[in-house]
């Protein structure tokens, strides 16, 4: 068998060049033959694949892959969520197998990992673009606990090659449609099992297939999201949700939509890695906040909430409201409704999630609850109302960590089972709700019942009003009206700090100011390990002075700037601000006091980002508004915060520190001068080049986000070089920053917001993006897609993004990250996604993109960032960017008016032949597709992850499907369209096929046409290779038979024949395709599977199945004498195929070939079937069974009247030979049987002329037999039919050497020695062992052994007296077989001398004898044998 296939292999290679119309196989692009095999190994059948590894040592067996694009669907998920970062191994993929299937068991049979990895790889893009999730692989290490597995529960990933098409073809693919499925699951509840909902299996899966393996292949809507869960269950979740959404139903207390909200937010934010818990938590913290707070205000639960209709609506449980009302509670006060409520809504909610995401949801809303209420576990618990609720808290409760569900788990698995289903008590506050029915909780119940966070947050919700668009100018107006402070006035404030925070008073006794320089140097030590664990990077003091002058405030008329001036000794910094008032100098002798708290777009609200500055000196100096002070850490570490009154700056030395060649500074504008000295440890060359690597790290995009400042200068006094970098607002969201001579344009998006987590108040903040742009030399933009940082109003660092994003972010001491586990850092993150989408129509709105929207849409689509590329706490950033693209308008149709529509909606690749052949309308209509304007480039990772179709041979399926689906449709298109259809199929596919992420794609299309009625055949008809064989017409793939279709009309009538005029239909200048369109169209359709019109092929796949199916056994028989015929011709041929394959079409036709006879058409193995004598018998074997109740087979001489019989040479004999051979016999048929010699009966031994003593039990037994041959015989024996039986002695006579010789002898067998006993056959017995032969003496029939052979040693003895067999035979193997008596014996001559004396009359009447004849005969026989003594009795 493996020969036979390697050798077919070897041709396979000449074969696929042939059919690619290549000279060699390595023209395709894919190397050398073999290699290739040897690389896509796995994409092979498991039987294929075992058989040429080798591995056929175990018997074949069933088995059951998972689809491959299903399950690089799932790996690909896993890594785009829960895997983000981490190696994967084996075991992670089986795990992740058992957790999504845990009902199954999985077998490993996998090479490389890496290997696997790779082509998953391919399918990372196209991840984001499915409607499908599968629930375990958006489950961290964290989530649900699953326990270890045993290495036997792995999976076998030999699911990459090609499964098993689980669907069904029971009806006609008209039946139902694609867009009939999506019709009624759009309908579907959120939440709902699209497969129960929609009764798929039986409406829809007939003719779809499979609902996941449909929804992966054929949807691709945004509004059809739905999540595979571990139980099988398709549920629908919303892609629109939203954290706000969540808190809407969470303040609503609607059960439902607070699962929905939450089961999807987990899904589209990639599961528990980058959902954004502490966000969540805090929503529902806050939310019930406020409802709890309007009960303590007497409101009712349900008022204003409308939560009823909207559980009503969905056709989910009964309004909380109710719930409640029907719970026995004496006490109605508000407090104690609302918590029942709060319960019920817990547990209701949780209910309508699947369980692997409980935990998750509960995690959620209990943390919520417990902000605000005391006790909560145990409420919940008191509420359970049936025993699946409570059994839910315990899974919830073991994930978490709930104590109190835990214990009651623990309780009910030790309680008898008349206690399990008791109800939970309630808790000690409800039970004694009895003490009063209208008076208010005692102080003890209130403390169990609630514990309200502060009262500074309770009016959370109240509403904020919107500032004016545009650039801010934050101007303190209490400071701008202060006059400047006189010396005398800025020393006595400084004073007062001295005296009245550090409590420097000379008055102080000794003891005092011990005590007090103790406190002040354990305050200064922690001061200086604050300022050294600050910042990673020295330079981050210069940008958090550069941060202090943009929180400044500066006059109207007055550029913000500040100056950095770079001397030997230190640092000068200079701002034009209005100076510092004695708030602010107040601010620099504390921690966390900063004047900048609560204004929308500050960050010093720490209070430590001037302390910085001790990073590079000992002794900062601060000369503004008159103050004059420095901060001595020289003195002690309090320094850090304690002023020193110093002389004024010497205003002559800054004038000239502040000019240069080309620039003079008017240093009367710098109202502010902070003085730097160099620490001693900075010095000498080292020193110098240390700080100015400082001033490099400063990036000119600093600027883009600071709100006052315009202008940063760096004047270095080393070299007398200056660089300006500054500000220029262009418009259109146009910034241009200038960096000396260099600049650089951004768009800036920016979106204000109204704080919705609490946030020490602050209630409004700013958000922006700013996308680099590189301006070129016609005036437009191109993108530039440098890595960008994130900017919390300074740069952090840059996390992967190719475009700049600034947020009010919360950071950490070390001020370079950002805070990922804080709420609102998590909120502004969440508004991101929508304000990159807004943006990108501002974006195509600029002057230089208004004439082209396709270079604008393709150069802000640049920017996208995708899954992977993205790293910390923006890792799902791009996840949620695309979720929002995806269901935005964003891309644009081609034509001239700007149509807008989302990715979904659009074609990409496509070329002008495409739009002829594929008009707009033909598109919408059935695909509601267009075609994307030509002008846009979208890279194919992006393509694939927004969900862009692309032009090809999976899209033009799609097309061809619907027309199939509709009644005419397809037909009204004509042969030219279809021709174009199938050419642009071919070009598609070719092209695809050579593309490494389409690996594996090519089967599938092809699989799908087979199975599409899209071929025109010669009867008008369309019809899909599935359906049976098709055939490509003569005039173009050539016949080699010397018959043409003329000699069998019924035959080529039954073949499904491809319309002659398709090939040829197609208007190459309507259509606008190659000058060989007609050989791509033959090609596609034999890679379909559309067969060459040979006899040989003809043959094998249409006439022996057709002969050979049961329902042929009734059909006419002069069908069935042709296609018999048709078998004959062919196989008497030269075909060099029938050759090869001879065997197996021999096979086929005496196993399973239905033969037409006289007794109708019936198959050689079920009947013995014989020919007569019209075929070359030599006997007319019909005379025998005139008078014999036996049905005699002989095959129909209708064969040999067939017209293409007639002109065969010789055309008897050959048939005879070929009946032969397919096991037709001229006589009875003799077979051979094996048995086992432990089975036989002692009978057989005997009759086989052995002992069983001789032969061992475990030998075999080759035997003869025939049971027709038993039969026959036992008719003619019983009815004493002479002349039958004379008739059958002939044909023995005649056929024995050739036909029974070798049938006479079988065979032992013994398996230990190995020794091969004969013995007499069945088929030998059965003739020695009936009276059947006629003697010449009598009327009676004889046992072949008690008769002689008329021969002359008998004849010479005996004469005319001897019983002679009748009629003589010729053949001695017969004569010898069967026992003729051949010599005479005494014993023969006493027996007939008996026989004479019983019978003398009628001997004497019969046979006329002389005594002395008889006293011959005597005598003769006396002298044979002169030892014996006969004794007769007379």
């Amino acid at each position: 068998m493996r020969v036979n296939l390697l050798r077919k292999l070897v041709d396979c290679d000449s074969w696929l060049a042939k059919q690619f119309f290549v000279h060699e196989f390595e023209s395709l692009g894919y190397g050398e033959f073999f290699s290739f095999l040897t690389e896509h190994i796995s994409l092979m059948p498991t039987g294929l694949k075992q058989l040429l590894n080798g591995d056929m040592y175990e018997k074949s067996h069933s088995e059951a892959c998972l689809l491959q694009d299903q399950l690089m669907l799932l790996i690909s998920q896993a890594l785009n969520s829960s895997w983000d970062g981490k190696v994967v191994t084996k075991q992670m993929i089986s795990t992740l197998l058992l957790k999504q299937f845990p009902n199954l068991s999985f077998k490993m049979e996998v090479g490389s990992v890496e290997d696997l990895l790779n082509i998953v790889g391919q399918y990372r893009d196209i991840a984001m673009s499915k409607c499908v999730l599968f629930s375990q692989t958006l489950m961290g290490a964290h989530g649900l606990s699953m326990s270890a597995f045993d290495d036997d529960y792995v999976v076998e990933l030999e699911a990459i090659g090609r499964g098993a098409d689980v669907s069904q073809k029971t009806g006609k693919l008209a039946s139902v449609s694609s867009q009939d499925a999506i019709e009624v699951l759009l309908r579907a509840p959120m939440l709902s099992d699209l497969s129960r909902w929609s009764h798929w299996d039986i409406k829809f899966a007939p003719c779809l297939g499979p609902l996941v393996g449909w929804l992966l292949n054929e949807v691709n809507r945004t509004d059809l999201l739905c999540l595979v869960t571990k139980d099988g269950n398709v549920i629908r979740i919303d892609s629109s949700a939203s954290e706000d959404s969540f808190w809407e139903s969470a303040l609503h207390l609607s059960p439902f939509q607070t699962a929905v909200q939450l089961l999807s937010l987990f899904s589209i934010r990639g599961g528990q890695k980058h959902v954004p818990l502490s966000l969540l938590k805090s929503h529902a913290s806050r939310a019930f906040e406020v409802i709890l707070n309007d009960h303590l205000e007497d409101k009712e639960v349900t008022n204003g909430w409308n939560f009823q209709m909207k559980e009503r609506a969905a056709g989910m449980s009964k309004p909380l409201d109710e719930v409640c009302a029907s719970r026995s509670f004496k006490n109605s006060t508000g407090t104690v409704d609302a918590v029942l409520v709060a319960s019920r809504y817990f547990l209701e909610c949780l209910s309508h999630i699947p369980s692997e995401f409980c935990t998750f949801a509960a995690d959620v809303l209990l943390s919520g609850l417990q902000s605000v209420i005391k006790n909560v576990p145990s409420i919940i618990l008191s509420e359970c109302i049936c025993m699946e609720e409570r059994v839910m808290l315990h899974e919830v409760g073991l994930c978490l960590g709930v104590v109190e569900w835990i214990h009651d788990y623990r309780v009910i698995f030790s309680s008898t089972d008349g206690e399990m289903c008791k109800p939970c008590e309630a808790i000690s506050f409800i039970a004694n709700t009895s003490k009063s029915s209208t008076g208010s909780l005692s102080a003890e119940e209130d403390k169990i019942v609630l514990s309200l966070v502060s009262e500074g947050q309770s009016n959370i919700c109240r509403e904020i009003c919107h500032g004016s668009e545009g650039p801010e100018v934050w101007i303190d107006k209490s400071v701008a009206q202060n006059e400047p402070i006189e010396y005398e006035d800025a020393y006595s404030i400084i004073e007062s700090i001295r005296q009245e925070e550090f409590g420097l008073d000379p008055s102080l006794s000794s003891t005092e100011s011990s005590l007090l320089n103790k406190q002040h140097a354990r305050l200064g030590r922690a001061l200086h390990c604050l300022s050294q664990e600050l910042y990673s990077q020295d330079s981050h003091f210069l940008l958090e002075l550069v941060q202090n002058a943009d929180d400044n405030t500066y006059l109207e008329n007055v550029e913000p700037a500040v100056v950095f001036i770079l001397q030997e000794s230190g640092i000068i910094i200079l701002n034009n601000e209005q100076g510092f008032s004695a708030q602010d100098i107040r601010a620099l002798c504390d921690i966390g006091n900063s004047t900048k708290k609560g204004s929308a777009g500050y960050i010093g609200n720490k209070g430590i980002g001037f302390k910085s500055v001790f990073r590079v000196t000992d002794a900062p100096e601060i000369h503004s508004n008159g103050f004059h002070v420095k901060f001595d850490i020289s003195e002690g570490q309090i320094g850090f915060v304690l002023p020193t009154v110093i002389p004024p700056l010497n205003h002559n030395v800054l004038s000239k520190l502040t000019s240069t060649n080309s620039v003079q500074f008017d240093t009367s504008c710098w109202k502010t001068c902070i003085v730097l000295p160099f620490k001693s440890d900075l010095s000498g060359g080292t020193r110098r080049n240390n700080v100015i690597s400082m001033f490099s790290d400063i990036h000119p995009s600093l600027l883009l986000f600071l709100h006052r400042l315009r202008c940063i200068t760096f004047r270095n006094m080393h070299d007398d070089s200056l660089i300006v970098m500054r500000k220029d607002t262009c418009g259109d969201g146009i910034i241009r920053v200038s960096y000396g001579k260099e600049e650089m344009n951004w768009f800036v998006a920016r979106k204000k917001l109204h704080g919705k987590i609490g946030r020490c108040n602050v209630q409004t903040t700013e958000i922006a993006l700013a996308f680099g742009l590189e301006e070129s030399t016609d005036g437009s933009y191109i993108p530039c897609l440098n890595m960008q940082p994130v900017f919390a109003f300074l740069p952090l660092r840059t996390y992967g993004l190719k475009f700049i994003l600034q947020g009010d972010f919360v950071l950490p001491s070390s001020r370079e990250e950002v805070d990922e586990d804080d709420p609102w850092n998590q909120w502004l993150l969440s508004e991101f996604p929508d304000l990159f989408v807004n943006a990108e129509g501002s974006f195509c709105s600029l002057p230089c993109f208004r004439d082209n929207l396709g270079k604008a849409v393709t150069a802000y689509m640049s920017y996208i960032p995708l899954v992977g590329e993205v790293h910390g706490f923006f890792s799902c950033l791009p996840r949620m960017i695309i979720s929002q693209l995806r269901r935005s308008k964003c891309l644009l149709l081609e034509g001239d008016d700007a149509t807008w529509v989302p990715p979904c909606k659009v074609v990409r690749g496509w070329n002008e032949g495409a739009q002829v052949f594929l008009p707009d309308h033909l598109l919408q209509e059935h695909l509601g597709l267009g075609f994307l304007k030509k002008d846009i480039s979208l890279s194919d990772p992006l393509a694939r992850t927004l969900g862009v179709e692309e032009y090809g041979p999976k899209l033009l399926l799609k097309i061809v499907t619907s027309l199939c689906q509709r009644k005419d449709s397809l037909p009204s298109m004509g042969l030219s369209w279809l021709s174009a259809w199938l050419n642009a199929v071919y070009e598609t596919y070719v092209h695809s096929a050579q593309a490494p992420r389409d690996v594996g794609m090519g089967t599938d299309i092809i699989e799908a046409l087979r199975k599409l009625p899209f071929i025109p055949l010669s009867d008008g008809t369309f019809g899909s290779v599935d359906e049976g064989t098709i055939w490509l017409h003569i005039d173009v793939s050539g016949n080699d038979s010397e018959h043409g279709m003329d000699a069998f009309p019924m035959l080529y009538a039954k073949l499904r024949i491809v319309n002659p005029a398709f090939v040829t239909a197609l208007d190459t200048d309507i259509y606008r395709v190659d000058m060989y369109p007609k050989d791509n169209i033959i090609r596609m359709l034999l890679i379909v599977g559309v067969q060459h019109l040979s006899t040989h092929e003809i043959m094998k796949v249409h006439v022996l199945p057709f002969i050979c199916d049961d329902k042929s056994a009734s059909l006419d028989k002069n069908l069935m004498t042709e296609f018999l015929c048709f078998v004959f011709i062919h196989l008497q041929s030269s075909c060099p195929m029938c050759h090869d394959e001879r065997d197996f079409l021999i096979s086929e036709l005496n196993n399973r070939a239905f033969i037409l006879t006289n007794h109708g058409n019936k198959r050689p193995i079920e009947v013995p079937i014989h020919y007569g004598k019209g075929f070359g018998s030599s006997f007319d074997l019909c005379k025998l069974f005139d008078n014999i109740q036996m049905e005699w087979h002989e095959v129909d001489t209708i064969h040999l009247k067939h017209s293409s019989t007639k002109s065969v040479v010789n055309g008897v004999k050959k048939w005879k030979r070929f009946f032969e051979e397919i096991g037709i016999t001229e006589f009875v048929q003799v077979v051979k049987v094996d048995r086992r010699m432990s089975d036989m009966a002692d009978t057989f031994s005997g009759k086989a002329g052995l002992k069983r003593d001789h032969v061992s039990l475990g030998s075999v037994a080759e035997d003869w037999e025939s049971s027709e041959l038993d039969h026959l015989l036992s008719l003619l024996s019983a009815s004493g039919n002479r002349d039958g039986c004379q008739f059958l002695l002939e044909v023995f006579d005649k056929l024995w050497d050739d036909c029974f010789r070798d049938k006479t002898i079988g065979y032992f067998n013994d398996k230990y020695n190995g020794k091969r006993t004969p013995f007499k056959s069945s088929f030998l017995n059965s003739i020695c062992g009936v009276p059947w032969v006629v003697s010449c003496m009598d009327d009676k029939l004889h046992y072949p052994e008690d008769l002689f052979y008329d021969c002359d040693a008998v004849h010479s003895i005996l004469g005319s007296f001897a019983p002679y067999a009748v009629p003589k035979v010729r053949s001695v193997a017969l004569l010898h077989d069967i026992g003729f008596k051949s010599r005479i014996t005494i014993e023969d001559v006493v027996e007939i001398l008996r026989v004479w004396r019983r019978s003398a009359t009628l001997f004497k009447l019969r046979y006329p004898i002389t005594f002395k004849e008889i006293l011959f005969l005597f005598l003769s026989y006396h002298l044979i044998s002169s030892e014996h003594v006969l004794k007769v009795k007379w």
